[in-house]
């Protein structure tokens, strides 16, 4: 556990924002890897990604019976790489 860390950062005009080194090395978020955001309220919470069984347990009992709205294979691209678009000025 973590703690309860509390730190100003910066919004650039891009809306990005540079997550302090000390706040990435306590959880585990890495240079150019992915993280997941939480919106509650007026909190943006930003956390580790998460493992697709990581995942699962924590939608369990969220999911009612009877036919699903979404196909649960379209669910599947969550944890797919994306295609890196070039850009803007590169070859």
């Amino acid at each position: 556990m973590v703690g309860i860390m509390s730190m100003e950062v910066v919004v650039d005009n891009k809306g990005r924002v540079l997550i302090p080194k000390e706040i990435r090395d306590k959880v585990g978020l890495q240079a150019g890897g992915r993280a997941r955001l939480r919106v509650e309220e007026e909190n943006i919470i930003i956390m580790p990604p998460i493992s697709p069984e990581e995942f699962i347990k924590e939608m369990e009992g969220c999911i009612k019976e009877g036919t699903p709205t979404i196909d649960p294979l379209s669910l599947k691209k969550m944890w797919e790489p994306k295609a890196e678009t070039p850009q803007k000025g590169s070859k």
